[in-house]
């Protein structure tokens, strides 16, 4: 039986946004361009040294989120709507599609004009993925308490 549309469609939709192809808005050039205004206007006395540590967090918190959110939708292709919200064979398919699409992401990267492959965003990206899983581990764990304190 195949998985609804539901499932599948979101963790492809996010991986196609992703793809460095697809995302040039998001290149090193235009970020920089963004977070030097943009710190500029909350404070004009900001050196470049402060701003360029800025944008360096910026552009990591975004591939922890945005890898974040590709292991959640990926979890959430394998868990479909089951009553069992952990499976650990799900949670390492999970870490296995999400960082090795990371890889690829980064090797693409290398071969893209404004681009440029890290291996501390490849680092990010796990980070971001982990936490995830972790999250969702910790959740099913709460439920399987509450669930057994409703049925004492």
């Amino acid at each position: 039986m195949t998985k609804p549309f539901k499932y599948w469609l979101p963790p492809l939709l996010w991986m196609g946004f992703l793809f460095p192809l697809w995302n040039r808005f998001l290149s090193s050039p235009f970020l920089y361009r963004w977070n030097i205004r943009f710190w500029l206007w909350l404070n004009q006395d900001m050196s470049r040294h402060t701003i360029g540590l800025y944008y360096i967090y910026l552009r990591r918190s975004l591939h922890v989120v945005a890898y974040g959110l590709m292991a959640y939708l990926v979890y959430r292709f394998f868990w479909s709507g089951k009553n069992q919200l952990w499976k650990l064979s799900w949670a390492v398919y999970t870490a296995l599609i999400t960082i090795g699409y990371g890889v690829l992401d980064e090797f693409l990267q290398s071969y893209l004009k404004p681009r440029q492959s890290s291996l501390m965003d490849i680092v990010m990206d796990a980070i971001g993925a982990v936490v995830v899983l972790g999250v969702i581990y910790l959740r099913s764990v709460q439920r399987k308490k509450s669930e057994k304190g409703r049925g004492e």
